[in-house]
């Protein structure tokens, strides 16, 4: 019996162009919703297409100023906490993380703790970044870093 593969629910996002792509973030200026839930997801799916990690970052730095459900600032958060972890990311990461250090500072710190328990070189550096972030000052437990890290 052959099965037919179940396309991911973000596998559209994937070809999304870069003019679409900025209508898209655009439609956050105006607090549009529709506009708010397709940016969320396509920050949450980790697209790999032309100019995507530009929009990506460039749709954090506009959904700081969205009011933004429980939900999806828990998706959100945790994406971009996994990403800081595997060390899996693109460019200007730091907008992610910024946007995940407005939503919930505690989970990202999370997130950082656990990359600096990584050996991607690029990801410690990242997580050091967060962890010195002065929102997170708070969330640094004691004892935690490692001496390198200080």
């Amino acid at each position: 019996m052959c099965s037919t593969p179940i396309p991911s629910p973000y596998a559209d996002l994937a070809f999304l162009s870069k003019k679409d792509l900025h209508s898209l973030a655009d439609g956050l200026i105006s607090k549009d919703q529709w506009s708010i839930d397709h940016c969320v997801d396509f920050v949450i799916a980790e697209t790999k297409g032309l100019w995507h990690g530009r929009a990506r970052a460039m749709m954090c730095r506009r959904l700081k100023h969205c009011d933004l459900g429980r939900k999806q600032r828990t998706q959100l958060v945790q994406a971009i906490s996994e990403r800081l972890a595997n060390g899996e990311f693109s460019e200007q990461f730091q907008d992610q993380l910024r946007l995940a250090i407005h939503l919930d500072a505690k989970a990202i710190a999370v997130g950082a703790y656990r990359a600096l328990e990584g050996e991607k070189s690029h990801a410690i550096r990242y997580a050091q970044w967060v962890l010195s972030h002065e929102k997170l000052q708070h969330c640094i437990q004691p004892g935690r870093f490692p001496r390198r890290i200080i």
